[in-house]
């Protein structure tokens, strides 16, 4: 295994282990009453899932290159350059909306005085079931398949690709697995940390998204441009 491919998969894991989005869900999830117990719930279905897209992604390159009778990294080339061309297409439309004054579409807390929406009502009442599909259900989606495509050109056999994967899948928990750790120790403060990170993403989202849109897209295309190259 290169050092090049822990290198890609780092930037990728680190992308997602601060992806703001994530952070919220999981804060409202050890916002409930089981809370800790369904982070780690949320925790599993995150890694299972990432482990998931991974090796569906693995597959589909070999199927692909098997079809054509092409290499597996000719295909998965293709997947990191389309995947950073959407990143970095996406991180110009931001900036562009952004020096027209044209605000992003939000997903911020409602004002007080409007309802509590459905959907953090029922993540308030879930159990360990529930908070496992939504640990599977929030995932920065182009990273988890970007590193699929990185380990699929790697080239390795099915167990170091499985191997290298659940290695991903934890990287990728960091953010969480953190404010996990906080929660066990101080379960009381949940609801506080929640409003925390609430605030500091209502704040900072836009320029936490364009930097992930920005190191992933770069990251993605210069990789597959070298690997065209070599």
């Amino acid at each position: 295994m290169s050092d090049g491919l822990w290198s890609t998969l780092l930037v990728l894991a680190v992308t997602a282990a601060v992806s703001p989005f994530s952070l919220v869900a999981f804060s409202l999830v050890l916002a409930t009453d089981r809370g800790p117990r369904n982070g780690v719930a949320f925790i599993a279905g995150w890694i299972v899932t990432v482990v998931a897209i991974c090796l569906v992604s693995i597959a589909i390159g070999s199927a692909a290159s098997t079809s054509d009778g092409g290499a597996p990294s000719d295909v998965t080339l293709g997947i990191e350059i389309a995947l950073g061309a959407v990143l970095l297409t996406m991180w110009v439309r931001r900036r562009f909306r952004a020096r027209l004054g044209i605000a992003e579409p939000s997903v911020d807390v409602p004002a007080p005085d409007k309802p509590e929406p459905a959907w953090r009502r029922r993540i308030a009442t879930m159990k360990a079931p529930g908070a496992f599909v939504v640990g599977g259900a929030t995932q920065t989606w182009p990273v988890m398949i970007a590193a699929g495509a990185e380990i699929a050109r790697s080239d390795l056999s099915t167990a170091s690709a499985v191997g290298v994967s659940i290695v991903f899948a934890l990287l990728t928990t960091a953010g969480i697995v953190t404010l996990e750790v906080l929660a066990w120790r101080n379960p009381g403060t949940a609801a506080d940390r929640l409003r925390r990170i609430e605030d500091y993403v209502a704040t900072h989202r836009d320029t936490v998204i364009s930097w992930i849109l920005l190191i992933g897209g770069i990251c993605l295309l210069g990789r597959g441009i070298q690997g065209l190259l070599q």
